[in-house]
């Protein structure tokens, strides 16, 4: 499969140069443009709405990606990207529908934003007036308190030259599960059984505000600001029962807090110079993160013992990016960027112990306080050309330059090339076939260089200074295929080739850390379907199918087996259903999904989550129920379960045999949901 993968890249390449240079270009033009007539059934009531209801198209975030120079979110408002790191779904979700005018659905590989590939949405509005939206989604579900105060509200507008929309929200959450943990012996023999019980509670109060300033046709400035809190409660109880003597008979009392501050600003302004245009962007992110967890042991209602973990945690990024494009022809796009990064964290932490005599005092963990910095430069030139009126393409070449240092002294530096060729082949209006081979560079977390500890699960994680980011060889082949009346399908076939890839290993003899391996693969196939019954006779029907196969490999860094790598996602299949009712304000439907991950993996223990369902929910809707639209739900009719396995072995996994094995399995019963939205 590896060889195979390599050939496939070099295939796509070789064709890809092949092509460029034997094909000439004419004009670009929206492969398909969708009016909001095409939504009116669904009653939006923001551009998200309409975005989630394009046949086969799926946003893509670029809020994880490094920097601002890949790409971004595949989403333009009125031919331009969105500043930043914005959430794409947010931005969309403070547009009322009202003021969209269409939605173009463009080729990534025909534009001159570097990195942008596959299918791209353009939402086009026209802002008049003063207008908003407002959502309330509340919550009942066994055992957890009433959730109310899932709200959000926004408006927009304009005045003389300038637009803005502003979104004031709280995404609240009151979740729960609850169930027995079995613990058996390398033999099987049961030795303790644990009645746990989990309640996980949020709140996440934010503001955020979009500007928009066209002073005049040719220059266009924005500005984004967000602000939010994120005060998170989360609390285990586990009873635990001897069924024979290896076992223990006591309580346990998991709880953990985090009292998060964020915020973001993101600029822009875009302007014509000389034979071409200029545009500055800069972005700058915090967060502050306090958080505590505390573990405590009973034993007849008596503390026996505990453990107290404690870090604040304050991160920042700055980025100042500058691209400069222009044109040679009406069929050939050039644009230079040039990008600098500022990262940190700095971290204090604090762990504490204590026993039934003692209070708690204070355990020496080294490498659990530290500052990390990251200096980063980047150049990169990039060219799309039309080569006629069925091939586009998109090349770019570049490299960054970087600077880690950590409190201490450590100081790296690394220079890594990166770089992509894509293309869009399109026989008919109806079939689109694009090709990407590119050359990739990893976003490190910088939490992985500093020391830290799991209290619950007993489990300290060595902070790694000598941590690279990943390097990667990734090519796709994606088929999209338009059948007509909102029918279609998509297929992406991609493979990785990972070096220095991040990953567990153990260090030293007893210290286990994320680190680098040398080498490891990925490849998988997607498909997204969307079939409607009109052309059958269901007038009103739609059903989305969507798939996920993936596989991995990388030879394991303690027992030099292969397996997959850490969580990695094996495979997702999902199914959405939804009728709306012709000559009606009525609508109901289904959505039913199940995934799987691979196992992670740790110097003494291998842990697999899995969610044992399907996921499902039902819902019935009236889109004009007194002005609002109504849509009761609920979820997780087939009452799925929160399932955890937890092997654990005498020593480290190459050394040792296998002591015992923690099953977990926690339900939290089908529960209700209600939306409740409107516009004005």
């Amino acid at each position: 499969m590896h060889s195979l993968l390599m050939r496939l890249a070099t295939c796509l390449f070789i064709v890809t140069l092949l092509i460029s240079s034997a094909l000439r270009a004419e004009e670009l033009t929206a492969s398909e443009s969708y009016n909001p007539d095409f939504f009116s059934q669904y009653a939006p009531n923001t551009a998200l709405d309409m975005v989630s209801r394009l046949p086969g198209f799926m946003i893509s975030f670029a809020e994880n990606k490094r920097g601002l120079g890949q790409g971004g979110a595949n989403i333009l408002i009125n031919g331009e990207r969105i500043t930043g790191k914005t959430d794409a779904n947010s931005q969309l979700g403070r547009i009322s529908a009202k003021n969209v005018t269409r939605i173009e659905i463009l080729d990534g590989a025909s534009l001159d934003i570097p990195g942008l590939t596959g299918e791209v949405a353009n939402i086009i509005t026209a802002t008049s007036g003063i207008s908003g939206t407002w959502s309330w989604s509340p919550q009942v579900r066994r055992r957890q308190p009433v959730s109310l105060g899932h709200i959000h509200a926004t408006v927009s507008g304009e005045y003389k030259n300038w637009t803005y929309s502003a979104e004031l929200r709280n995404e609240q959450r009151r979740n729960g599960n609850w169930g027995i943990e079995k613990v058996t012996a390398a033999d099987g023999t049961l030795f303790e059984t644990r009645n746990e019980d989990g309640q996980y509670q949020a709140d996440t109060p934010g503001l955020l505000i979009d500007l928009s300033w066209k002073p005049a046709a040719d220059r266009t400035g924005n500005i984004n600001l967000e602000y939010n809190r994120h005060n998170y409660r989360e609390r285990e109880l586990s009873n635990r029962t001897a069924i024979t003597s290896r076992g223990n008979t006591l309580d346990t009392i998991f709880s953990f807090g985090e009292d998060e501050t964020n915020g973001s600003i993101g600029t822009d302004y875009e302007f014509p110079l000389a034979n071409g245009t200029l545009k500055t962007i800069a972005y700058h992110r915090f967060e502050e993160s306090p958080t505590a967890s505390i573990f405590e042991v009973f034993e007849t209602n008596n503390l026996v013992q505990g453990s107290r973990f404690s870090r604040q945690a304050d991160e920042s990024e700055s980025i100042l990016r500058t691209e400069y494009s222009w044109n040679t022809s009406e069929e050939s796009d050039w644009q230079i960027g040039i990008e600098g990064a500022f990262n940190v964290l700095d971290i204090e932490a604090q762990l504490q112990t204590r026993t039934a005599q003692e209070n708690y005092t204070d355990v020496a963990l080294e490498g659990a306080s530290s500052r990390v910095e990251e200096k980063r430069s980047e150049l990169t030139l990039t060219h799309s050309r039309k080569l006629n009126d069925k091939w586009d393409l998109q090349a770019s070449l570049g490299g960054e330059f970087s600077e880690l240092s950590q409190t201490g002294g450590l100081t790296r530096e690394f220079t890594r090339p990166k770089g992509f060729i894509s293309s869009t082949y399109k026989p008919d209006d109806s079939l689109s076939i694009r090709t990407k081979l590119e050359r990739e560079v990893g976003q490190l977390s910088f939490f992985d260089f500093i020391s830290s500890v799991s209290v619950i699960d007993d489990l300290n994680s060595t902070g790694n200074v000598n941590l690279v980011p990943s390097q990667s060889w990734y090519a796709e082949v994606e088929f999209d295929k338009d059948f007509g009346e909102g029918n279609s399908t998509t297929i992406n076939i991609y493979g990785s080739k990972i070096s220095d890839l991040v990953d567990r290993i153990p260090v030293g003899d007893s210290g286990d850390a994320v680190g680098n391996i040398d080498s490891a693969y990925q490849y998988g196939l997607t498909t997204n379907t969307t079939v409607k019954g009109d052309r059958w006779g269901y007038a009103g029907t739609e059903l989305i199918i969507g798939l996920d196969l993936q596989k991995s490999e990388v030879d394991d860094p303690l027992t030099g087996i292969s397996r997959r790598l850490n969580g990695d996602e094996k495979y997702y299949w999902g199914l959405d259903f939804r009728h709306d009712i012709p000559d009606t304000e009525w609508a109901y439907g289904f959505s039913v999904s199940q995934d799987k991950d691979a196992p992670r993996y740790r110097l003494n223990n291998i842990g697999q989550y899995e969610f044992k369902g399907p996921r499902s929910s039902i819902f019935i809707e009236h889109k004009n129920f007194y002005g609002m639209k109504v849509t009761p739900s609920i979820v997780n009719l087939f009452s799925g379960t929160d399932d955890f396995t937890r092997q654990l072995f005498t020593d480290r996994r190459d050394l040792g045999v296998l002591d015992f094995t923690e099953s977990r399995s926690r339900g939290f019963d089908p529960f209700f949901s209600l939306e409740v939205s409107s516009t004005f």
